[in-house]
């Protein structure tokens, strides 16, 4: 790459600087499309080759949001809509998908790279959930805080707080019922045992008791060794 493109380059994201909390680690492999309107909490990991891509670039507006103690596996593809929110203590393995956003269709008669990409659909994950590997999140989604969804499945509609959720659809086949300390079939999940769940916000207080997590930093990419 010729120098003066690069000093171009550089001082663009120089006034383009990424939100980034305190101690958090983004491998250099990572690509950020937008890093202006991305936000990454403290003590967070991005591991190698991560895409975070921001569809629609507004002036002042976060259009995806990573929150603290997170840790975000190997090629993980965000692609963000109006947005894509990932409370605290979120964990994905390798190759997750969470896709907001998708090309416009409406005309064949014109070339699909041209058309542009929807901007309504927000993804939001709630604290301390669990996305395993190769799990696509598709269209405006909630998953509640506790959540823990299979590998490989694909979830299109929301997933109440402390649920298990696999398949394609994904559908939640057990939740956690605090009064027997287990998790339940779905079935068998009674309303005193979804009034008995702590809040998101509680919640966190209770997760973030804790203080700081050692991250598995060498998770994150090849370059940083084996043991």
């Amino acid at each position: 790459m010729p120098p003066k493109v690069q000093c171009l380059i550089m001082a663009w994201r120089s006034r383009h600087s990424l939100q980034k909390g305190p101690g958090s680690y983004v491998h250099s492999s990572v690509q950020i499309l937008g890093r202006a309107h991305v936000s990454i909490g403290a003590n967070t990991v991005i591991g190698q080759d991560c895409w975070l891509n921001v569809n629609h670039r507004t002036d002042g507006r976060l259009a995806i949001v990573i929150g603290n103690q997170c840790f975000i596996g190997r090629r993980n593809f965000f692609s963000s809509g109006a947005s894509i929110q990932l409370s605290d203590f979120v964990l994905t393995a390798n190759d997750c998908h969470f896709l907001g956003s998708t090309h416009l269709v409406d005309d064949p008669m014109k070339p699909v790279i041209c058309t542009g990409t929807s901007n309504l659909d927000s993804i939001i994950v709630g604290t301390n959930t669990f996305i395993g590997a190769g799990a696509r999140i598709l269209g405006s989604v909630k998953i509640g805080h506790g959540c823990v969804i299979g590998a490989g499945s694909t979830v299109t509609r929301d997933v109440p707080p402390f649920s298990q959720a696999h398949g394609h659809p994904a559908r939640v086949h057990k939740r956690y019922s605090f009064g027997q300390r287990k998790w339940i079939a779905a079935a068998l999940f009674t309303a005193e045992d979804e009034a008995a769940l702590p809040t998101e916000s509680a919640y966190v207080q209770h997760l973030s008791a804790v203080g700081r997590i050692p991250m598995p930093h060498i998770a994150a990419g090849a370059d940083l060794g084996s043991f």
